[in-house]
Formats: C-alpha cells, sequence, structure tokens
C-alpha cells in the first residue's frame, strides 16, 4: 500500500513538472497579477502622502524665512541685503517646490526608461521570466523516457535538471517582484523627503529621493538585462543540444540556471549601490560573489551528475527486483530527492558527520549507502 501510495505521488508529481501544455506556461500570469495589485494598492496612498509632504515643506519653508529675517535683523542689514536675501530663499524655496510638485512624476519616468533599456524595446516582467524558466523545462522534458532501451541516466539527469531550473527562475522571478514592490513603495514614501526641501538645512533629504529613484531604476535595468539574456542562452542550449552531447548540455543548463539566480541576486544591488555612492571595496566585492556563484554551481552540477548516476543505479536496481518500469522509474527519481530531504534535515540538526560536508555532498554519500549495488565516489560525503 505505502508504495502504491509513493508511486501514485511520484507520478503526481511527473505530470506536474514534465508535461509541457499551455495551462503550465499560463501560470506566470498569478505573478502580473500581484504587481498589478501591489501598483493598486501603493497608490492609493498617493494623495496622503503628497498632502502631508506638502504641509511639511511649507511649515519648513516659513521656518526658512523666519530664520533668514532673524539673522538680518541681527546683523542690521541695509535694504539691499534684505532684497537680495529675499530673491535667493525665494528662488530656493520655487525651486523645491517645483521638484515637489513634479519629482514623482519625473523619478517614474527615470526608472521607466531604464526599464525600458533593460528590456531591449521588449517586454520584461516576473511572469515572463517564470515563463522562461517553464519553456526551457519543457523543452527538456523531451528527454525524459524510462525504459529499458531509452537512457534512464539522462532522463533522471533531465528532471533533477528541470527542477533545478524551474526552482532558480521562480527565484529570479521573486527578485524581480521584490524590486518592483521597492520601486512602487519606495518611490511612493519617498515622497515625504521632497517636503523636507523646503528647509536649506535638509534639503539632501530630497535630492537624495531623486538619486534613489535612479539607483531603483539601473538596478531593474541590471535585472531585466540578466533575466532576459539568461533566458536567451537557456533556451539556445536546450534546443542546440545534439544527441550525443544531451547528458553535458543537461547538467551545463542546470549549473548556468543557478549562475543566473546568483547573478540576478547580487549584480543589481551593487549596480544600486555604485549609484547611491556605496562602497563595493574597490570590486573585491564583485570577485567575491563570483567566485562564489562558479564554485557553487560547478558544485550544482557535479552533485546533480552523481545524483542521476545513483538514481539511475536505483531504477536498475528496481528493474532487477521484478518492478514494473513505472514502479521501477518512480523509485529512482524518489531516491535522490529522499536522500536530498535526509541530508537537509542532517544540515539543520547539526548532526556531527554533517559539519564538513555540503547539502549535495551528504546526498549523495546517503545515496549510495541506500543502494546494494553502489556507483562508485568514494565512502566519505564530500563537499560538492
Amino acid at each position: 500500500m505505502a508504495k502504491q501510495s509513493a508511486f501514485i505521488l511520484t507520478t503526481a508529481i511527473f505530470l506536474l513538472v514534465i508535461v509541457p501544455g499551455v495551462s503550465l506556461a499560463q501560470d506566470g500570469t498569478i505573478l502580473t497579477s500581484l504587481e498589478d495589485q501591489i501598483k493598486s494598492a501603493a497608490k492609493s496612498w498617493e494623495t496622503t502622502i503628497s498632502n502631508a509632504a506638502q504641509s511639511l515643506f511649507w511649515i519648513l519653508a516659513g521656518i526658512e524665512f523666519g530664520i533668514a529675517a532673524v539673522w538680518l535683523a541681527v546683523q542690521a542689514a541695509a535694504l539691499e541685503a534684505w532684497v537680495s536675501e529675499l530673491v535667493r530663499r525665494i528662488m530656493f524655496v520655487g525651486l523645491f517646490a517645483f521638484i515637489l510638485t513634479n519629482g514623482p512624476q519625473f523619478a517614474q519616468a527615470v526608472v521607466d526608461s531604464l526599464f525600458q533599456i533593460g528590456a531591449g524595446g521588449g517586454s520584461a516582467s516576473p511572469a515572463n521570466v517564470f515563463n522562461s524558466g517553464i519553456n526551457v523545462a519543457s523543452i527538456m522534458s523531451k528527454n525524459v523516457q524510462f525504459g529499458l532501451l531509452a537512457d534512464n541516466g539522462l532522463a533522471i539527469a533531465s528532471v533533477i535538471a528541470m527542477v533545478v531550473v524551474v526552482i532558480c527562475f521562480s527565484l529570479v522571478a521573486a527578485i524581480f517582484v521584490a524590486v518592483m514592490v521597492e520601486m512602487y513603495v519606495g518611490l511612493l514614501a519617498g515622497i515625504i523627503m521632497l517636503g523636507l526641501g523646503g528647509l536649506s538645512h535638509t534639503k539632501d533629504f530630497a535630492i537624495r529621493y531623486l538619486v534613489y529613484a535612479f539607483s531603483v531604476g539601473m538596478k531593474l535595468l541590471g535585472l531585466v538585462m540578466i533575466a532576459r539574456i539568461g533566458s536567451q542562452i537557456l533556451i539556445g542550449l536546450a534546443n542546440s543540444a545534439k544527441p550525443d552531447d544531451e547528458f553535458i548540455a543537461t547538467l551545463t543548463i542546470a549549473g548556468i540556471s543557478v549562475v543566473i539566480f546568483m547573478v540576478a541576486m547580487y549584480v543589481p544591488q551593487i549596480l544600486q549601490g555604485v549609484v547611491q555612492g556605496a562602497s563595493v571595496s574597490n570590486g573585491m566585492e564583485v570577485i567575491r560573489h563570483g567566485t562564489q556563484t562558479s564554485t557553487f554551481a560547478a558544485g550544482t552540477a557535479i552533485g546533480s551528475a552523481q545524483m542521476a548516476a545513483g538514481a539511475k543505479v536505483a531504477y536498475e536496481t528496481a528493474r532487477n527486483d521484478g518492478s514494473s518500469r513505472g514502479q521501477a522509474a518512480a523509485q529512482a527519481a524518489m531516491a535522490p530527492f529522499a536522500a536530498l530531504s535526509s541530508a537537509a534535515a542532517d544540515k539543520l540538526s547539526g548532526a556531527p558527520h554533517a559539519g564538513n560536508a555540503s547539502a549535495l555532498g551528504l546526498a549523495n554519500h546517503k545515496l549510495r549507502q541506500s543502494l546494494p549495488n553502489k556507483p562508485t565516489g568514494g565512502s566519505s560525503p564530500k563537499s560538492s
């Protein structure tokens, strides 16, 4: 009974992940709906925040004129000094009043322009990023064929790579949503900073609002470019893979998808920090993140290959024990994920044997131990 339940559960997972279809490709519209709802909710606060900013601005402007008048009175200034100071203060207040009135529209125009530059004249959204991952997984699903005459190792590697691609692009889409939320909420809540432009001592806060708008635009520009270029590269690799190189191409796609996720997580933040004047340690921060990204991607590709080999052995063992093709495929697919789940539990619980091993290395060790015919590769978990 337990085997039948596991087989049914695995079959359901296969149908959700492997089978391509139009309805699956449309799931990204949920992100578009979420983005629209956040935009509408943020827009409803615009009037309230704008009124508060205007009230703050004119209060500070009155204080500005009062301070100037007291200072001139203490100095017993002549009429010419009073007139020149009055003209200077009027020009100052008028300039920042103009920024207060038109600053939000100008900031939004800057962000939209940089966003369109990153999109290359096309369309870009979290839904498009998510659907790109689904499209790559759909192309790779053609390699998922189990049977005596089929390449079961390639099929299992394709399933693992598909899961990695979908997860990575889902995370990139989540980063995209987070940046869009930051743009809507940040530009809206930052309007109150424009109200601080009424006083010469606090005018820098109003200027920072415009700098922030440009930095958010640069962050979106970098993220959109990374997402579009990455999706085009992966789709090209998936379509151009030769029959003799499909296994390597599958692992390459999985590794590159991890690279895209890591780059999308760090590079836009670095661009934003550069615009805002934050230090990036003379480029060493970029080098450090790039090294971490390449190491993690290489470990993911190697670990995925080892888990695919172990899953292939699990399939052959199940077939030798008399299981049907479907049951053997289910057991082969569940074995790596069961090992990975157990490894993750050991890492979270702080098990002594899991201290110096990566999650993938520990999962491969557990997978080898669970198989009667263990694939070669050592007897202790190693970092992948």
